[in-house]
């Protein structure tokens, strides 16, 4: 039950992160065939004066560090949950010691970068870019950039308690309907797991 109301309150949390996104109006561009995802591998031509304003806006937003960020969040995150799953076992620090030294070792932060810029450049026109830059470099687009991570993490903690808030409901309405994905929690007060000694 705690994996499933985990997974539940991760998939809120996701959903509050993805909504936090600076809000940007960004023109739709016409396609008359549907978008194919970005092959990182591909070599994609993007003109190179598009490219610098990609790169000058990921650096104005600080999301040309989002790789590294994304990678200690990740790594701190995946620790947590192998010391929570398992908090008797004496191996399980080491595991995820070793673990993020060899995750660090094969992820390049800088790869992201490189992969992402034909993204941006899918969906951004010149115009765009110019836009969210002198957005960004303005007083109010810096005080935002400053304010986000603040508003994402209070929106984060807000997403989680209401996804377990919402979670354990569905949880109760589903107990009767499946006891055997939903145990009875009185029974598990009363009959604790025995211990691993």
């Amino acid at each position: 039950m705690r994996k499933m109301t985990l997974t539940c309150v991760l998939l809120a949390g996701a959903l509050v992160i993805l909504l936090q996104a600076p809000a940007t109006r960004v023109k739709a561009q016409s396609r008359t065939t549907p978008a194919k995802p970005v092959d990182a591998t591909a070599a994609t031509k993007i003109d190179s004066a598009k490219e610098a304003k990609i790169r000058q806006l990921m650096d104005v937003t600080g999301a040309k560090d989002l790789g590294a960020q994304l990678m200690e969040a990740g790594i701190s995150q995946f620790r947590a949950s192998v010391m929570d799953s398992q908090p008797d076992n004496p191996r399980a620090k080491q595991f995820a010691d070793a673990f993020a030294a060899r995750f660090q070792k094969h992820f390049d932060p800088h790869t992201l970068t490189e992969t992402v810029i034909p993204i941006y450049d899918k969906y951004l026109s010149d115009e765009d870019l110019q836009g969210l830059i002198a957005y960004y470099q303005s007083p109010l687009g810096q005080r935002m950039l400053k304010l986000l991570p603040e508003v994402a993490h209070e929106s984060q903690m807000a997403g989680f308690a209401l996804g377990q808030k919402v979670a354990q409901e569905t949880m109760d309405e589903l107990r009767a309907e499946y006891p055997e994905f939903v145990p009875n929690t009185t029974d598990d007060d009363k009959h604790p797991a025995p211990s691993k000694n």
